[in-house]
């Protein structure tokens, strides 16, 4: 179930987002005008952020934080990691 809330990217996470949230809002706009007919829109909205957009964003955190390296070095242990700058 990790693959439904991260992304490999933050962009596919973004294009997943505008999606379900545009799916999302045809839905409350078109309740009135189609009754039950209009919660065919909400189920792609769930598809597409993963459950409930409280899940997206959970997911999009998970997704931005997995595009950086994090060490946990208290002790001075870690090995150094080359940054873009050095390479300058």
């Amino acid at each position: 179930m990790e693959w439904l809330f991260r992304s490999p990217s933050v962009k596919i996470h973004m294009v997943r987002g505008l999606v379900g949230f545009a799916l999302l809002a045809v839905t409350f706009l078109a309740a009135p005008a189609f009754g039950w007919w209009a919660l065919i829109p909400g189920v792609g909205a769930l598809v597409s952020l993963g459950g409930c957009p409280t899940c997206w964003i959970v997911g999009l955190a998970g997704s931005i934080l997995d595009d950086k390296p994090i060490a946990l070095c208290l002790d001075g242990s870690c090995p150094k990691v080359k940054s873009t700058r050095d390479a300058n």
